[in-house]
């Protein structure tokens, strides 16, 4: 009953919005619900110039690999693409010029998203379809990935106990809130729900390989799948403790085989790309530099997590514990900050609670969602779009 209507209300969301992306008037090249934070065209310009420069687009930034247009050739392009010309760079021979955002910092995303878009990128680079019907496309694209994670997030909510039943329902109520937001206004983070939302299954079915792989799918498609390090852990220690390996199938192999070639292809671009990254400005208030130490949000961050830590232990969710610490190791480390970096809590907000007294799961759900608040408000919270988090005041925008 969980599955026929988790996966009855997908279906019915994502052939609304995708229909409504897909009919409505083009009034801003962009597609997006602001032409400010829009990103998908960056992405599938990354696919182009990938196809062209190979690994330095993780070493090299953009402005630095082409040149930008002169005014005659500036002139000549549709009227689209001048909305936001400090986007804009030609290629000797390419009929298209490359449009693409941080045009000034290497790539700081693996190469699953090159290889996401690639479709679109395709169809844009040899066609004549357009810049906007392009973004329109890409937004498809990425509501059909996050709604493939939204039906795993549903069937899990919906088959929690009776306790649990109203914080995880709040829990859900955030998740796609944050999800179709974000994911309207052009950000691709919510493809990483469907194979973090499996490995967190599979863990509980004890099938660490399946895990593992899932993980290392996640992370193939966004270096913010890093965040569940603990899970992909706790899949390799199933694995060996359980000496998994023993009879293995010619598709278990082949699994083994994936699992090895997208997680080191994360890693090697995570690595290239790690340069550029430090040289971002602080902007976390949680990130600890030697430049940078903001006492009173450490302080206001440690007493949540005390909080919540206290609450997982007293429902003995001890994964729980082990995935805040894992997030302040991150969080104090990572320097860049915005509101759609809620997206990667997601899986950890709804994953279902595995607990020896099923009646504490509602305890964990708000432990959880204390903690998503508090970073989507405070640490993630970008101006006024801080309270869009919990509340779905973005709306009023798509009649717009």
């Amino acid at each position: 009953m969980a599955r026929r209507q988790a996966l009855a209300l997908t279906l019915v969301s994502f052939f609304a919005w995708s229909t409504w992306e897909l009919v409505r008037p083009a009034r801003n090249p962009f597609m997006d619900l602001s032409g400010v934070f829009t990103d998908q065209f960056s992405h599938m310009n990354a696919a182009r110039v990938f196809m062209r420069h190979g690994s330095d687009v993780w070493r090299v930034p953009l402005q630095r690999l082409e040149s930008r247009p002169s005014r005659e050739q500036f002139d000549a392009l549709p009227d689209e693409l001048k909305r936001r010309p400090e986007t804009l760079f030609v290629v000797p021979g390419w009929h298209k010029p490359i449009s693409q955002s941080w045009a000034s910092v290497v790539r700081f995303y693996p190469p699953g998203d090159m290889l996401l878009t690639a479709p679109v990128a395709a169809l844009y680079h040899f066609t004549s379809l357009s810049f906007a019907d392009a973004n329109r496309l890409l937004l498809v694209l990425f509501l059909c990935a996050a709604h493939a994670g939204l039906f795993v997030l549903l069937e899990g909510l919906l088959g929690q106990p009776e306790p649990a039943r109203f914080s995880g329902a709040l829990a859900g109520y955030l998740a796609v809130n944050c999800t179709l937001r974000w994911t309207l206004e052009g950000f691709y983070d919510a493809c990483i729900f469907l194979p973090l939302l499996l490995s967190w299954r599979y863990l509980g079915q004890r099938r660490g390989l399946a895990a593992v792989v899932a993980f290392c799918a996640a992370a193939f498609l966004h270096f913010r799948a890093f965040y569940y390090g603990p899970w992909a852990l706790a899949g390799a220690w199933l694995f060996v403790r359980d000496r998994q390996w023993r009879g293995f199938a010619r598709k278990d192999f082949l699994a083994l085989a994936a699992a090895a070639v997208m997680g080191a292809a994360s890693l090697y671009s995570f690595a290239l790309s790690l340069p550029g990254l430090l040289q971002f400005e602080q902007q976390s208030a949680l990130v600890i530099t030697a430049n940078h130490f903001d006492k009173p949000a450490l302080l206001l961050a440690a007493g949540v997590a005390a909080l919540a830590m206290a609450a997982f232990a007293s429902a003995r969710s001890w994964f729980d514990v082990a995935q805040v610490c894992w997030f302040a190791l991150v969080l104090t480390n990572v320097r860049q900050s915005y509101a759609w970096y809620s997206l990667a809590l997601i899986p950890w907000l709804v994953a279902p609670p595995r607990l020896a007294e099923p009646r504490k799961a509602g305890l964990v759900f708000d432990a959880r969602i204390a903690v998503f608040l508090f970073l989507a408000l405070y640490v993630h919270a970008d101006g006024s779009h801080a309270v869009e988090a919990a509340v779905p005041t973005w709306i009023p925008r798509l009649l717009r």
